[in-house]
Parts: structure tokens; sequence; C-alpha cells
């Protein structure tokens, strides 16, 4: 889980200041007593900071004074408040994924914890947790931080859950847990608000199917809007029953179904115009509709601006997003050296995201060795397991182009022992070192999966191809299409979807 989960807790109300008076009795030393309460009331004062004090991070040398608190003799011996409010000090002090952090979240994760206390521990809890990829950890610390005050939960962009609801794919009983559990939030924004009758209905349509509840994946999916999840539903053969009733709805179609998301975009760009997120969207949803000049000139002065260091509400969440998107239409016109450009430009501390979209440009240009480059310059430490298997497939297919078959092969066992993570990812690097009979085979193993089947079926949508291709995607694509046309392929896809053809470019067409 990529998140700043520090922030969360910062901007929980503290506890504190309804604990008992500092002159509370200890039997801890009095000079350990009085540092604790200095500590205690300089957190009390971050806590009520206003204005561009207001949110600020705890200061270094604080953080560093606590730290040694802890680690001072006679601390176990202070009173329960004096020590719960120093240990909830390291929580808010430290990264989520620093040990301290996860050390002081276990000890305050107890019931008699004050609740916000208690929930800012187990979201540091559901942080180390995710990054184990412990599912099962991940909701229990989620439950509790839930019951304890779901405002924290709430308080966190609705999409870094994302991991919590994959990291539980091979137990749906526990999915269904945390899905019913964040769908039942009351979230305060209208992307919390999309991601319960989008994304997270759809996985849990999905389970309902697949116990035989028509009527409540029905129910799940009656909001549902985006367009990606509305042509996820139109091939997936469990959501059968309900394809007539959609159809007659209208909900299939999907030029207008496009148009429609385009348009809630532009009103929700209109209300949040600090938001880079809303504008990614409208520019994809352009570039999805074949409106590429359009979704180039929109893209361009706010990707200006963020290079020019313009400050805007979401640059880490999304502005390597937005210059990948915007780099994704400049390609798909040809121009292809103004996306390189654009992607070797960094506009926030994130290295991932646009080393890893400029190496996959890189290998469609035949540039493997500046590929392997890219691919080294990504930051993987921020990175999801997702996320790893996407920079092991350009190192596969690098490495293959440049004749190094010894590194290719390393490279593909990693993705072959990861490959639930990312089935995409391990599908396209065996298409491009040549090895279609087992990439045929995975996508079979894919469709059979009922909680794969989904993503697999999306290489049977066709469309429209863009106006430019690179050589070597272009070869790609070719086989891909060979490779979904074989018979053995076709007859297990019809048994669990059906192939599709839409009018829409960009990601809505075409997978691995």
């Amino acid at each position: 889980m990529i998140v700043k989960l520090q922030l969360a807790v910062a901007a929980a109300a503290l506890s504190l200041a309804a604990a008992p008076a500092l002159a509370a009795p200890t039997r801890g030393g009095p000079d350990l007593a009085r540092d604790a309460d200095a500590v205690i009331a300089r957190m009390l004062d971050l806590s009520k900071a206003q204005g561009p004090q207001a949110g600020q991070p705890c200061p270094a040398e604080l953080a560093d004074r606590v730290d040694a608190l802890v680690a001072r003799r006679g601390f176990e011996a202070l009173d329960a408040f004096r020590r719960d409010a120093v240990l909830y000090a390291v929580v808010v002090c430290r990264p989520f994924d620093d040990a301290r952090a996860v050390a002081a979240a276990r000890r305050l994760d107890r019931d008699d914890t004050p609740p916000p206390i208690l929930a800012s521990a187990n979201m540091v809890l559901l942080a180390d947790a995710a990054m184990r990829n412990d599912g099962k950890g991940e909701l229990a610390a989620l439950q509790r931080a839930v019951a304890a005050d779901a405002s924290q939960v709430t308080a966190l962009p609705p999409e870094m859950y994302g991991q919590t609801v994959e990291d539980l794919k091979d137990d749906p009983a526990a999915r269904a847990k945390a899905l019913d559990l964040l769908r039942g939030l009351d979230w305060p924004t209208e992307d919390g608000h999309d991601q319960v009758d989008n994304d997270w209905a759809l996985v849990r349509a999905q389970l309902a199917a697949d116990d035989g509840d028509m009527t409540r994946a029905g129910a799940v999916l009656d909001r549902a809007s985006s367009p990606q999840v509305l042509l996820a539903v139109a091939q997936d053969r469990r959501f059968a029953p309900l394809w007539p009733d959609l159809e007659a709805a209208g909900r299939f179609d999907w030029t207008k179904v496009l148009q429609t998301a385009l348009a809630r975009a532009d009103e929700q760009s209109a209300r949040e115009p600090a938001n880079l997120k809303r504008i990614a969207q409208r520019v994809d949803h352009l570039r999805a509709l074949a409106r590429r000049d359009e979704a180039v000139a929109l893209g361009a002065g706010y990707v200006t601006r963020l290079q020019a260091g313009e400050a805007f509400d979401d640059v880490e969440l999304s502005g390597p997003m937005l210059v990948a998107i915007q780099a994704a239409a400049l390609s798909e016109l040809g121009r292809f050296d103004e996306a390189d450009a654009l992607l070797a430009r960094p506009v926030a501390q994130d290295r991932l995201t646009q080393n890893t979209a400029r190496a996959a440009l890189l290998l469609g240009l035949d540039r493997s060795a500046e590929v392997l480059k890219a691919v080294d310059a990504a930051d993987a430490s921020i990175a999801s397991p997702f996320g790893l298997m996407w920079l092991e497939e350009l190192r596969a297919c690098a490495r293959h182009r440049l004749g190094d078959e010894a590194a290719a092969r390393k490279a593909l066992d990693k993705l072959r022992k990861g490959w639930r993570d990312n089935p995409y990812a391990l599908s396209g690097a065996l298409l491009c070192v040549g090895r279609d009979d087992e990439a045929a085979q995975l996508m079979i193993r894919r469709l059979r999966d009922p909680a794969l089947r989904g993503d697999a079926l999306k290489a049977f949508r066709d469309g429209p191809p863009p106006p430019a291709l690179t050589p070597r995607d272009a070869e790609l694509d070719a086989r891909r299409k060979a490779m979904i046309a074989r018979p053995e392929v076709v007859s297990v896809m019809l048994e669990y979807g059906r192939a599709i053809t839409v009018p829409l470019s960009g990601d809505y067409a075409g997978g691995y």
C-alpha cells in the first residue's frame, strides 16, 4: 500500500486532549515523567496548529526525542497514560513502514486504548500487513480501525485499500467481508462513492454470482457507471442473466457510457480545479474516444504547470499518472520523441510510474539498452507486487532482445513464481520471448480461475487501432491476437465469457 499513512494519523483528532492532566501520578522517575509531559504537550500543540503550520509533519528533533524516551530506563514504569501517549507519538512521528512505528502500534493495539489512538495504531498495522501481502492481517487491522474510528479509514483515498482486496483474492469469504466493510463506510468524497459503486461493486458482484446469488449481484451493480466495470460485466458469463436488462437500459452503449463519464469528469474538474486525477481522467477519456488532439491539448497545459512546480492537491498520487497518460496519447499520434522527453522529466518524488511507462515506450521503439536503464531508475522500493511484475516483464523482454537469454530466463522465472500478482506481466513477457504455447496455457488457466477471469477476458475485447503504433508493439499485438484465436483458448473463453467489439481505443480494448 503506497501511501503516507502517517498523514491520516496526524489528521485524526488527538485523544490526548481528553486524557488526564499531565500532572497525573507516575511510577516512573520524576525526570522521565517531566520529559514525557513535555513531549505530550508538544504533540498537543502540533494537533492544534492553525494556518500554514496545520498538518505539518512531526519535526525530526521531536521524533528523536520520542525515540530516546522510549529507550530510557524506567519507561515501562511510567503510568499507562504517559506511556501510551509517548508510544502514540512514535506512531505519529515515524513513517508507517518504520519498525519503530510498527512496534509502537502493536503495543497500542489493545481494547483499553482510546479509540482514535487504537484506530491510528491499526492503520499502521494495516500498512505493515500490506507490505507483506498478508491479506488476513490487513483485514483484521482494517476491522479494528473501522470499529475504533472509521473516519481515519475514510480519510485516505479509497484506492489505497485496493491491495487489501487484491491480497484476499484467494479467500472469497474474507474478501467479501473486506468489501462489505469498505462499501458500508460513510465516504466523504466523490472518489469514495465511486469506488463503492464501481470497482468494489464489481468484485462483490462477482463473488455473489459465484455463490449463485444473482439478485444480490444485480443490486450491487445497480449504480455502476464506470466504462471498465460495465465492460467487465458485459464479457463475464457469470453475469449473463443480467445482460438483457443491462442492454435494454443502454448500459452497454459504450460511446454513450464513456461520454457520460467524460461529462462527469469535466464537472468534477470544474469543482476541483487543483485535482490532477480529474485531468488525467479527462485526457484518458478523450483519448479513448479517439479525440487525441483534444486530449493532448488539454493535458499539455497541466503538464507544463506541473513541470514548473505549481502546487496541486494530489501531485504525488496523480501527477506521474497524468504524465503517463499524456505520453500515451502523444505516442498514439506518432509523437514518440515528445512522449519520451515528457516521461524522462519527473514531476513528483515518485520515481516508479514515469520510469515504468518510459521503459515500456522504449521497448516498443526497440531501444532495449535504454529500457534496462529506465527499469533500474524506477524506485522499486515503493512498488506493489503488481508493479514489481511489470518491471520484470520489461527486463525479460529487453534482455531477450539484447540476446542475453540467461538474464531473460531469470526474469521469466521471477514472473512465473509471482504470476498471480500480475498475470498480464507474465503473459506479455511470454509473448515477447516467443513462448506462445505457454502464454496460451496461462490464458486458459486465468480464464478458469474465478478471481482472475474478469481481467483475462479483457484480451478478447477488440477496438479500433490507434493512428500510430511502434513496430514492436504491432508485432506483440499480432502475437496476442494469434494466441487468443487458438481453438483451445477460444473454447475455454466461450465457457466463461464472450468476445466483444467496442468503439473505444486506449486501454478499453485489447490486453494480455
